[in-house]
């Protein structure tokens, strides 16, 4: 969870990993699949350890608003 945490952080500070972030969901729901591995990809090049099954646990962000300061 302290992943997870800092890097959201990374991200609500970051306009360049907010575009990278939207950029993977917008992939996973025009594919149908991919939100976890492709998000847990982008963590792990960024220096975090984000599982695939953290990122869908955590995934109720998504519905709630229109930003990412959301989640």
């Amino acid at each position: 969870m302290a992943d997870f945490q800092s890097f959201r952080n990374a991200v609500l500070e970051s306009v360049e990993l907010q575009e990278a972030v939207v950029s993977r969901i917008n992939t996973a729901i025009a594919n149908g699949y991919g939100l976890g591995d492709s998000i847990s990809i982008l963590t792990k090049s960024h220096g975090y350890n984000i599982t695939a099954e953290e990122v869908y646990e955590h995934q109720g962000f998504l519905g709630e608003g229109e930003e990412l300061t959301d989640f």
